[in-house]
């Protein structure tokens, strides 16, 4: 499949918007200088976000056992976070090609502060499905956003290293924020590690609104809103728009279904996880988080060294590798599950993701325009959440009646798959440049 870009409409811009455009053109070393400084305070904001979200992962198993309640439940809320996700990933990017980055990137800051702060004192099952629905109802313009931001300002050529940078400030946060949760958990209670967590992400609010620029140009705001007069106006329109969503689907299918099947796996079997080490293997939360710690420290070193290769070499071979790799924790909780093979097998696992993160950025960001690219970050977003939605819920219905060994082998073959399907799909993909 070709990843061809799509062609913007031409747009009739006022001569005086032109002349002022041209009057903003600073030269080239102040410019890269300037979107240097904007991508490094995107790039805080993620990790404060990651650290804030991760801080909460060991919290939950603990709290939801106080109440009596045990996997299946963990697998709901975590099914509602997702399906929130998905139901507003692909609006969130359209969002922001209309009204600009920043403003989304500031309402999902905004709407995890709230939500921590609820699910600080909220004891309800009930109430807990709710608020995480509602978080990945407003936290899922973030990574659209951001991978966004990197499209708008990065050459192509350059893109492969500043994905590999957003993917280590995730990966940063996701390290250090299990181990600061358990400890928090053990030391100062459950409502702890929320109230730590929403103080982050204020923090990281407040980096937003004083020192993150907007990077969607005002050219493709004013297409933008061009285009949604249009569709308001006529029936003919309204087919057009119609048919460049289908256009946009088709392009990024392939891409879609690898991040689906990529994403799916741990979702599915991570319900299992913190039981299993508790219970079978007598591990503690503090060994728990130090297990999903190592694996964010991994990814968060091996961007640093291997995001330049998305820049040079073929994306497939990267995608097929990171994919094998990427399955390498639940082979170990399957084959033997002794403490440092479970380390070795986390750091695998996100060797596996440095080299799929930035080579599947790559593409993506290579197919898109800067009219089109929120929305199909918004897609990818889609697609990721509906994985992060359906995992948990497959794994609360078939649970109760498989093993988690089976769990963990069910993730090993999916794992499997989805490199035979990374091979077979993107064979015939065009890789950027190539256009």
């Amino acid at each position: 499949m070709s990843a061809a870009v799509l062609e913007p409409e031409t747009i009739s811009l006022p001569r005086e918007t032109v002349v002022s455009a041209r009057a903003d053109v600073a030269s080239p070393t102040t410019r890269a200088r300037s979107i240097t400084v904007a991508l490094a305070f995107v790039i805080g904001c993620v990790t404060l976000m990651m650290t804030g979200f991760a801080i909460i992962i060991p919290v939950f198993p603990q709290r939801l056992q106080a109440l009596g309640l045990g996997s299946e439940m963990l697998a709901l809320m975590e099914g509602a976070f997702g399906l929130g996700m998905l139901l507003f990933s692909t609006p969130m990017g359209i969002w922001s090609g209309r009204i600009g980055r920043k403003p989304i990137l500031f309402l999902s800051l905004a709407g995890f502060i709230g939500t921590n702060l609820l699910l600080a004192f909220v004891n309800v099952p009930l109430l807990f499905v709710l608020i995480r629905f509602a978080e990945g109802m407003l936290i899922s313009g973030l990574m659209p956003t951001t991978m966004s931001m990197v499209g708008d300002t990065i050459p192509q050529a350059q893109q492969g290293r500043w994905i590999g940078l957003l993917t280590t400030a995730q990966a940063v946060g996701f390290a250090l924020g299990p181990g600061i949760g358990g400890f928090l958990s053990q030391t100062w209670g459950f409502t702890s590690p929320f109230l730590l967590s929403a103080g982050i992400a204020l923090l990281a609010s407040l980096l937003t609104v004083f020192l993150v620029p907007e990077t969607l140009p005002k050219q493709a705001r004013a297409a933008a809103s061009k285009q949604k007069a249009q569709a308001e106006r006529g029936v003919r329109s309204r087919h057009m728009k119609e048919w460049r969503f289908v256009r946009l689907i088709l392009l990024v299918a392939p891409f879609l279904v690898i991040d689906f099947g990529m994403i799916f796996t741990y979702p599915f079997a991570f319900p299992q996880y913190p039981f299993f080490l508790e219970k079978v293997l007598h591990y503690s939360p503090a060994q728990y988080g130090l297990v999903f710690s190592t694996y964010g420290l991994a990814l968060a070193i091996f961007p640093l060294f291997l995001g330049r290769l998305s820049e040079t070499m073929p994306k497939q071979p990267l995608i097929v590798i990171g994919s094998l790799l990427f399955g390498a924790l639940n082979i170990c909780m399957f084959v033997a599950p002794l403490y440092p093979l479970l380390l070795a097998g986390a750091t695998l696992t996100g060797l596996g993701s440095a080299f799929v993160e930035p080579a599947m950025g790559s593409i993506y960001l290579s197919a898109t325009t800067d009219e089109t690219r929120g929305q199909v970050m918004g897609m990818r977003g889609s697609a990721i959440s509906l994985a992060v939605m359906l995992g948990p819920l497959m794994q609360a219905l078939v649970g109760p009646w498989i093993t988690p060994q089976i769990t963990f082998a069910i993730g090993v073959v999916l794992s499997l798959g989805m490199a035979l399907v990374a091979f077979v799909l993107l064979r015939h993909a065009r890789q950027p440049g190539n256009h």
